[in-house]
């Protein structure tokens, strides 16, 4: 009786020191950290964006993707490759292995750190990100399959940690059930609405 009760107080008083163990780790560690993750984050962007624009030059794709609807139709059809060899071949070789390899490294990362969202790493870091739209939660939007029953899980402990608001969990599950419904999303914080004609979803979290 008295080694059960031992087992039930360890249980319990696990989740209550090793949050603070991670934020304390993620602290001591949040430079590489943040260097680390700003290159699988610039990696995936960039290497997507130029199978869509045919330029590693942000500004130019920044500039294709703020074109009203019609004409950044028109310049993306411009720039599209020749033969769909060359993009699948980018796809096959440098994009797909790196997908997984990058969901494997971030599942580490939120194992020991727990999920480093901007919010968390604007408490440990100061400096201006080299992308300012960074964000690590993006690195997961191209999770190969096989990994998205454990990233469920896995996200689910860091929403009920607090690591990640409603609204994060909504989209991390929509996105690890094959964006099939936007049901996940609805029961998470977001709503529908209607802007520009345009039906969208709109996080509705703080």
């Amino acid at each position: 009786m008295k080694l059960r009760l031992l087992l039930i107080t360890i249980l319990f008083c696990i989740p209550i020191y090793s949050q603070p163990q991670k934020d304390s780790l993620f602290k001591e560690d949040i430079e590489a950290l943040v260097e680390e993750m700003e290159f699988m984050y610039g990696y995936d962007q960039t290497l997507r964006e130029y199978t869509l624009f045919r330029t590693f030059d942000k500004s130019e794709t920044d500039r294709i993707e703020n074109l009203p609807d019609s004409l950044r139709l028109k310049e993306m059809t411009g720039r599209k490759f020749v033969s769909d060899t060359l993009s699948k071949f980018i796809f096959q070789n440098y994009i797909n292995p790196k997908d997984a390899l990058h969901t494997e490294r971030m599942i580490e990362i939120i194992k020991k750190y727990g999920f480093p969202s901007v919010e968390r790493i604007r408490k440990f870091y100061n400096k201006e990100f080299a992308d300012p739209e960074f964000r690590p939660m993006l690195i997961f939007i191209h999770s190969p399959s096989q990994y998205w029953e454990e990233l469920k899980v896995l996200m689910l402990d860091e929403y009920r940690i607090g690591n990640i608001n409603q609204c994060q969990y909504g989209y991390f599950l929509w996105q690890f059930t094959g964006r099939q419904s936007f049901k996940p999303m609805l029961d998470n914080g977001y709503k529908l609405i209607e802007e520009n004609g345009k039906t969208i979803l709109q996080p509705t979290c703080e």
